[in-house]
């Protein structure tokens, strides 16, 4: 045991005798809204009335309360929070007690109001970040991919997104997890605007009412939705320069509630040029393989949500959703991927030969997602039903002319061994949920008590025609017809209990699940199934207003995308292939926290993962052979020791900081004796600031910057990379008109380079992140003032992320 972690257990043990030895009795509660979610930062304020002199005070934390140390009598409790009607309750304290309050939210609205403040960008808790959109001023004008990169500790690299010294997450809206895969996600992701996101949540110990995916956590992306009568919405304008493309992005939404009534619409349109791709290494002995794909892609992206609600009696409501989507890229031949793969002798330095292939492409992906939601308040003590069906449907088209062809190295000679091809691809998924939610307060605790059905089916198919000799002729060596089936059925029980200064939230959920992936072409068929439990543990102890010590436990899967299962032969030139797994399994990986937190200002954790049954891609060569292909298997047995501090300053009254560091020690295990162990250390670095250039704040800049130095990631090192991002906004003193200008990536150093050692032949892989862009934003907002949407479950959270 190391001094550190002997005196943190020796400040916990005096704190908690501090306590047994002051306390008296204590009053404990929850805070709820008339929609009974939970009221956060409501000032608390309780009275012993025996001696008015004796006062204590504190604010909400996450809907919660807890006084110690009291006298037994009578108190007056005050409850106040801006937008709700103060509430005064007068209880008889003669022990420990728990109630909960609920508050009222005022039905007129307030006029000649002007609100000069912001919400702090940064809110931090021991269980999650949270990021308040409308508070920073670099992702305005942004969208939610842009928002996702601004959050200390977020990491996205090419498609995918992750935590810093932690590992990949899942990504929800709205309590919608979206089980797409990781490239459609990073699409969906940005064309979604940043304007329609009130906050985006970094739940990094999920509890078991929650989807069991996502090995570091998940990402909750909350939008925005009117809740005052009457008319409300906005429309946005940007214009931006990515690398040296432009993109142009319009969107708009609207609100409208009255009486029992709500609806809501929001649209985005987006058209951009993109460059995209990736390098390859391999060094041989005597030789150095290259393989470089350079995509341009000119891209139209369009989507729209709609949604109405009612409220059915004082305690039920009704919402019905539906979400649509379409994203062409590459319309009137203008997307093309340009393949070329160099021999390069070591010994000259001279470049062999070049295998090179030109494919113009034309993929359209349209999505269809309905979602039907109910909720009730079953009785006074609070106890709460939900349900939840959901339909989703991801269907893409694609084809394209494939030309494959050596040349010499200067590439203007006449080109020999042509291969011709046209292709066309299918996939079509469909995703039923049905999912249901119960709370229901006890004396003893309160119990969480859930159960999800989820049914997905896909089918997909890639057919090559050669065309060589100008007649189309099918080609089945090379073409795939494949199709996907899984059902998972999943329950779970959650506890919470607050007595004194500790609080226990104990859960497990139980998912099923069969798998059967047949190859129409291959004549294959692949079964499997499987039971799985995922325990979560969060314990914590506030002796006091200004400390809190926690300890988190939580066992969570990874499951593969659908794509790495389809045994599809992808194509890159005549010597190099993407290859999918069939046999691909889900990995599983525990994690442990324990950490302290001072006045919500400064945050403390030391955290152990393990990963079991890990995958990976693998970029596979060998000596014999110029043959090169890139294939997910599973073969990593991984841990990782890290200590994390986080912190919130205000230097002055017109500058706010948050900074985080990790550090951290990866070990991973190959279970491949062609795939040598790893092991080594990381540290990552992030600090965001935001100016208020004048007393009303309602001009304001921002400097951000990040930094990940050298890691073990998987089987692989990094190199360092980083950001910084450059931002100022202006709104007018009517919050109507909203002015931004920002800079992302302005070095162009955010794209990382990956070194591993396979066959024993020493490796580099480089994904294009090629993210510097300068942003013009204009936004007017018209109506009452949207507010945070309600968090809620709905059903098919985790399905959508593995598309």
């Amino acid at each position: 045991m190391t001094v550190f972690t002997r005196s943190f257990f020796t400040v916990l043990s005096l704190l908690f005798i501090q306590h047994l030895s002051t306390a008296q009795v204590s009053l404990s509660g929850h805070i709820l809204d008339n929609h009974q979610q939970e009221v956060s930062d409501a000032s608390i304020r309780i009275q012993y009335m025996a001696d008015t002199t004796v006062k204590k005070g504190q604010n909400s934390h996450q809907g919660s309360f807890h006084f110690t140390a009291l006298q037994k009598g009578l108190y007056e409790l005050k409850i106040s929070k801006t937008g709700y009607v103060p509430t005064a309750i007068y209880i008889q304290l003669s022990g420990d007690s728990t109630l909960t309050v609920a508050l009222q939210p005022y039905t007129e609205e307030l006029s000649a109001v002007t609100v000069t403040g912001r919400k702090k960008a940064i809110e931090q808790k021991p269980d999650r970040i949270i990021f308040n959109v409308s508070g920073s001023v670099t992702a305005q004008g942004g969208n939610a991919l842009t928002a996702l990169s601004k959050i200390p500790g977020v990491k996205i690299s090419g498609s995918d997104i992750g935590l810093a010294g932690k590992g990949s997450v899942k990504i929800m809206v709205d309590n919608k997890m979206m089980d797409i895969s990781d490239k459609n996600l990073t699409n969906y992701l940005a064309s979604y605007a940043a304007r329609d996101i009130e906050k985006i949540e970094v739940i990094t110990s999920p509890g078991a009412n929650y989807d069991a995916a996502g090995s570091a956590g998940i990402i909750h992306i909350i939008t925005k939705t009117g809740k005052q009568d009457g008319w409300s919405g906005a429309v946005q304008g940007t214009y931006g320069r990515q690398n040296t493309y432009n993109n142009v992005n319009l969107n708009g939404s609207v609100n409208y509630k009255k009486d029992k009534w709500n609806a809501f619409a929001n649209f985005n349109l987006k058209r951009s040029k993109e460059l995209m791709g990736w390098i390859i290494g391999v060094q041989y002995p005597d030789h150095h393989w290259s393989l470089n794909d350079t995509g341009i892609y000119r891209i139209d992206d369009y989507t729209a949500t709609t949604g109405l609600g009612y409220q059915i009696s004082k305690n039920s409501q009704l919402q019905l959703s539906y979400h649509f989507g379409y994203r062409e890229e590459g319309r009137n031949l203008n997307g093309h991927d340009d393949v070329k793969n160099y021999i390069t002798d070591n010994a000259s330095g001279r470049t062999d030969s070049v295998i090179r292939s030109y494919a113009v492409y034309n993929p359209i992906a349209k999505t269809n997602a309905l979602n039907l939601h109910y909720n009730t308040k079953l009785d006074s003590k609070g106890t709460t039903l939900s349900a939840d069906a959901d339909y989703f449907n991801f269907f893409r088209t694609d084809y394209s002319n494939f030309k494959g062809y050596t040349q010499i190295p200067d590439l203007q000679s006449p080109e020999s061994n042509i291969s011709l091809f046209y292709n066309t691809a299918k996939q079509n998924i469909l995703i039923y949920t049905a999912k249901a939610d119960l709370t229901l307060p006890t004396g003893f605790a309160t119990w969480m008590i859930g159960a999800k059905l989820s049914n997905i089916n896909i089918y997909s198919d890639a057919l090559y025609y050669n065309v060589l000799t100008g007649n189309k002729v099918y080609d089945s060596s090379k073409s795939n017809i494949y199709e996907y089936t899984e059902n998972t059925q999943a329950a779970y029980i959650q506890g919470s209990k607050k007595w004194s200064a500790f609080t226990l939230n104990a859960g497990v959920r139980a998912e099923y699940t069969t798998v059967k992936g047949h190859s129409i072409s291959l004549g294959k068929t692949d079964k499997s199934s499987y039971i799985k439990f995922y325990p979560s543990v969060s314990f914590s102890y506030a002796p006091d207003g200004k400390n809190n010590l926690w300890l988190e436990y939580n066992k969570r899967i990874n499951r593969p995308t659908f794509w790495t299962l389809n045994p599809y032969r992808s194509l890159l030139t005549a010597f190099a292939y993407y290859d999918g797994n069939p046999a691909l399994k889900p990995e599983y990986t525990s994690q442990l926290e324990v950490g302290h937190s001072y006045k919500q200002l400064l945050y403390s954790s030391l955290y152990y993962r393990h990963t079991n049954n890990g995958f990976d891609n693998l970029t596979i060569g060998s000596m014999d052979t110029t043959l090169v292909y890139r294939t997910p298997l599973n073969f990593l047995t991984t841990s990782t020791w890290g200590i994390q501090e986080r912190v919130n300053l205000q230097p002055a009254h017109w500058w706010e900081a948050a900074l985080q560091f990790n550090l951290y020690y990866t070990n991973s295990k190959s279970d491949l004796d062609y795939v040598e162990d790893l092991e080594g250390g990381g540290q990552y670095l992030s600090m965001g600031n935001t100016f208020y250039l004048n007393k009303q704040k309602t001009f304001s800049g921002a400097v951000n910057f990040w930094c990940q130095f050298p890691e073990v990631d998987h089987i692989g090192t990094t190199n360092t990379y980083n950001a910084l991002d450059l931002g100022l906004l202006y709104t007018t003193p009517d919050k109507k008109w909203t002015l931004g200008l920002n800079a992302t990536d302005i070095f162009k150093n955010s794209a990382p380079t990956y070194y591993t050692k396979v066959n024993g032949l020493q490796q580099s892989y480089e994904h294009f992140q090629l993210n510097r862009s300068v942003v013009f934003s204009v936004t007017y907002q018209f109506g009452s003032r949207p507010k945070a949407g309600t968090d809620r479950q709905t059903g098919n959270e985790e399905e959508r992320s593995r598309l």
